[in-house]
């Protein structure tokens, strides 16, 4: 006999939310689940009178009646997804302060989940609720990616310095090479570093990295699609709109478009 441990029960909220630097959500807790995605930049969260640093493409789940805050940098702002939630599960804080690293099925979970939810029908309604517990499930499966917010993996803090490098060099070409040099490491150790933590590789994280910023920059509209290519490193505009349209499926022009309607 098999039986359900995790029952999604309701769905109370769901809101896509664009942050401008120096953004702060004050402290406060409520009576129910809060899950919450980095889709690009970074999100600081207190949790528990404890601060830890939220990347893109990962996750966590707020407990009930869990104090928690939330906030960008100065440098910086964030895009990211919270869904509010009530929840049967059958094992007691199996999720409760771990950071999770979404995996590529759990992205395309996500994307299905946002599509469900665009529909008033009762039954994209019904499949709505379906899609996001995978997508709670697949998450307890990620667990041996996971980050604990109480401590950090050894993994992680050796390589602290290296994405801290990328970020503040956001604006120059950085290859493996230069990054090996720089932190004395062969190419095998770099790539070993990144896979263990990021399960991404080095050059697939620096483009993730940069694709995200641009995203974010488009958003602040502070700047003009020429000016943010050359922020980032690319000094050709085509070849700068060529890997947004491979990342995004639409060229920066079309996403600007986009934000407007």
């Amino acid at each position: 006999m098999i039986q359900s441990r995790v029952r999604v029960k309701e769905i109370l909220a769901c809101f896509y939310q664009r942050r401008k630097p120096n953004y702060q959500f004050l402290p406060s807790s409520h009576p129910y689940f809060e899950f919450t995605y980095i889709d690009a930049g970074k999100l600081y969260t207190v949790v528990d009178e404890k601060e830890y640093i939220l990347h893109s493409s990962q996750c966590m789940v707020y407990y009930p009646n869990q104090k928690h805050t939330q906030y960008t940098s100065a440098s910086s702002g964030c895009s990211y997804l919270t869904i509010l939630f009530e929840m049967d599960m059958n094992i007691p804080d199996i999720l409760k302060n771990k950071i999770v690293l979404a995996s590529q099925q759990m992205r395309l979970e996500m994307k299905r989940f946002i599509k469900e939810i665009q529909f008033d029908s009762w039954m994209h309604k019904e499949m709505s609720l379906v899609v996001f517990q995978r997508i709670l499930i697949q998450a307890l499966l990620e667990q041996k990616n996971s980050v604990k917010l109480d401590k950090e993996c050894e993994t992680n803090t050796e390589l602290d310095p290296i994405l801290l490098y990328i970020e503040n060099h956001m604006d120059k070409d950085i290859s493996v090479e230069e990054l090996c040099h720089t932190f004395s490491l062969s190419r095998s150790s770099l790539q070993v570093m990144f896979r263990n933590a990021l399960v991404l590789t080095p050059k697939r994280y620096i483009v993730d990295v940069k694709m995200k910023r641009a995203k974010i920059l488009l958003q602040e509209h502070r700047c003009t699609i020429s000016e943010i290519a050359y922020q980032l490193g690319y000094h050709s505009l085509y070849y700068f709109s060529r890997k947004f349209k491979d990342y995004f499926g639409m060229s920066p022009s079309e996403y600007v478009k986009s934000l407007q309607q």
